[in-house]
C-alpha cells in the first residue's frame, strides 16, 4: 500500500489524501505570502510608505502562521497536540489584529486613495467575494469535524479574506464614488472596525475552546 501511494501522481495525491492536500494548499499559501511580505517591503523602503510597510508585516506574520501549522501538523497528531496549536493560533491573533488595526487606522486617517481601472476594480471584486464565500463555507464545514487544527486554518482563510474585503473596499470607494469623503468616512470606519472585532472575537474563541477541550481531556 506504500509503495502504491508514493507512486501516485501529485495530482492523485492532493485529489485522495485529505492531509496531504492540506498541507500542500498550506504551503503554496506560505510561499505567495512570504513572497508578497518580501515584495511589499522591498516596495516600502523604495517609496518610504508607511501603508506597504505595514502590509509587509501583515502577510509577514499570515505566512508564519501558515508555516508553523505546517510544521506542526501531523497526520496521526494528538488530541492535545491539536488543542496546543489552536491555542497558540488564538493568541497569534491578538498580534495579528494588533497589525490589522494600524492597517485600518492608516486606511481611515490617511489619503490612501488607491484607484484603478473599473474592470480591474470588478476583477478583484469577483475574486475577493468568491475567496470570502469559499472561507465562510470552509469554515461552517470544518466546525463539524473533530479536528481543531483544520478549523484554524479556515479561520485564518475566513479573517485574511475579511481583511481583504476592507482593503477592497476602499479602492471601490475611491474608483466609483466620484470623490464622496462623506461616504468614505463613514463606510470605512464602521467595516474597519468590524474586522478588529471580529479578529478578537476568533481569537478568544479559539482560547476558550482550548482550554475547554483541556480540561475535558484532563478529566478522562
Amino acid at each position: 500500500m506504500k509503495n502504491n501511494y508514493e507512486n501516485l501522481s501529485l495530482l492523485k495525491k492532493i485529489k485522495l489524501d485529505f492531509d496531504y492536500r492540506t498541507k500542500f494548499f498550506l504551503l503554496l499559501s506560505f510561499i505567495f505570502n512570504i513572497i508578497y511580505s518580501i515584495f511589499l517591503f522591498v516596495v516600502s523602503q523604495i517609496f518610504f510608505s508607511k501603508w506597504f510597510f505595514v502590509m509587509a508585516i501583515y502577510y509577514g506574520l499570515l505566512s508564519m502562521v501558515r508555516v508553523f501549522i505546517f510544521l506542526k501538523n501531523r497526520k496521526y497528531i494528538t488530541k492535545n497536540k491539536e488543542i496546543l496549536i489552536m491555542r497558540t493560533i488564538g493568541c497569534f491573533l491578538f498580534v495579528l489584529n494588533l497589525v490589522v488595526s494600524i492597517m485600518m487606522f492608516l486606511l481611515i486617517y490617511t489619503t490612501l486613495y488607491v484607484q484603478h481601472h473599473e474592470i480591474t476594480v470588478i476583477t478583484l471584486a469577483t475574486y475577493t467575494f468568491a475567496m470570502l464565500t469559499v472561507a465562510i463555507i470552509d469554515v461552517i464545514k470544518y466546525l463539524k469535524y473533530d479536528n481543531y487544527v483544520f478549523s484554524s486554518i479556515k479561520v485564518i482563510n475566513l479573517i485574511s479574506a475579511s481583511v481583504s474585503i476592507a482593503t477592497l473596499t476602499n479602492t471601490m470607494l475611491t474608483t466609483f464614488g466620484n470623490g464622496d469623503t462623506n461616504l468614505r468616512s463613514i463606510i470605512l470606519p464602521i467595516l474597519c472596525a468590524s474586522v478588529s472585532i471580529f479578529i478578537i472575537f476568533c481569537a478568544i474563541m479559539m482560547i476558550i475552546k482550548a482550554n475547554k477541550e483541556s480540561r475535558l481531556l484532563k478529566n478522562e
